[in-house]
């Protein structure tokens, strides 16, 4: 074999890694939210590429740009609003710009999100702006005509689940389908809100547990401690409710420092007594059972391990024994004795 055939040989490996990688950029699909994206007048399919590479949806703007003016998508560009996202590969989105516009989108709400991460979900998807869903989810006048309650906000009433919206639905109306889905959620689990005096100090309870464990069958038992907590007079002292507190102020801490649990602010747990004023998230079905059915026990501290789980403890000194040996979410120079 002589030099030549060394050099085909290698161009043509080259040519099929070339082509490997290509195939793999244009047909692996990307699984993202699905978004809106309005395509004005005289918008490219550059710009076009920028957005969707900005928002996420896209891994080259470069290929996209190829793609549209090799299937001519980039010719066809009308104004108007877009559906992007979901589990496609990029032709497919490059596709979506010839296929007309688009009259809904399915929008996700995951378990535990508190009603600002909600909000700015929604606002992100390009169904309504984030001021006005606020404004709605503040409301007391919409807040009564949707719960029935007179209460601050729609915190915790804004159910985790996968809803279809139409374009063009106002931001109540958007609200309205997901705490319609919520109380359509506890009539179908036997809980009737509106005729429980305690219903709502429940849901705060259960958006703490929510936050608290990401499985199902060890909530009973987080919600068990809290009751016994609440019943010994000792504060709740949870993690999720100073989280709360920084998450409203753009901060997100792995491991909360002193100066974090001493926020002065009515949601922190670690320095007022008794429940916070409000849900802390939107809980599923099963923190909520969790709140009304909690299991009995004599437990009084818990702390996650590294498998994401909780590990409990009866007294304090145990509580500090198991804490040696796990990741805490609070500065280890944390000593205080605030139990048995």
């Amino acid at each position: 074999m002589n030099r030549i055939h060394y050099i085909i040989i290698g161009a043509l490996a080259l040519l099929l890694l070339i082509c490997g990688f290509l195939g793999l950029k244009i047909f692996s699909p990307l699984n993202t939210d699905e978004v809106l994206l309005r395509v004005e007048r005289g918008d490219n399919a550059g710009v076009i590429a920028s957005k969707l590479s900005d928002a996420g949806l896209i891994r080259s703007p470069r290929l996209f740009r190829l793609l549209a003016k090799i299937t001519g998508a980039d010719r066809k560009l009308k104004a108007g609003v877009y559906k992007f996202g979901g589990k496609i590969n990029l032709l497919r989105t490059v596709q979506r710009l010839q296929g007309g516009h688009s009259h809904s989108l399915s929008l996700t709400i995951p378990e535990g999100l508190s009603l600002y991460a909600v909000l700015h979900k929604i606002s992100k998807s390009g169904l309504a702006d984030y001021d006005s869903l606020a404004a709605v989810a503040n409301d007391p006048v919409v807040i009564k005509r949707l719960t029935g309650m007179d209460l601050p906000s729609l915190e915790g009433f804004l159910y985790p689940e996968t809803y279809r919206i139409e374009l063009g639905t106002s931001p109540e109306d958007i609200l309205k389908i997901q705490t319609t889905e919520f109380f359509k959620i506890l009539t179908s689990a036997g809980i009737k809100a509106q005729a429980d005096s305690s219903f709502y100090s429940k849901l705060i309870l259960a958006s703490i547990v929510e936050s608290e464990s990401m499985y199902e069958d060890e909530r009973v038992t987080v919600a068990g401690v809290y009751y016994n907590r609440l019943a010994d007079g000792m504060k709740l002292e949870a993690c999720p409710t100073v989280d709360y507190v920084l998450e409203q102020q753009g901060i997100h801490r792995e491991v909360l420092s002193l100066a974090d649990i001493a926020i002065d602010s009515p949601y922190n747990t670690y320095v007022n007594p008794g429940l916070p004023p409000t849900p802390i998230c939107n809980p599923s079905i099963s923190s909520i059972q969790a709140a009304y059915a909690p299991q009995k026990h004599d437990y009084f501290f818990f702390q996650a391990d590294r498998k994401g789980r909780n590990v409990f403890s009866r007294t304090y000194r145990e509580h500090l024994q198991k804490m040696a040996d796990l990741p805490s979410r609070v500065e280890k120079t944390l000593t205080k004795n605030t139990g048995k």
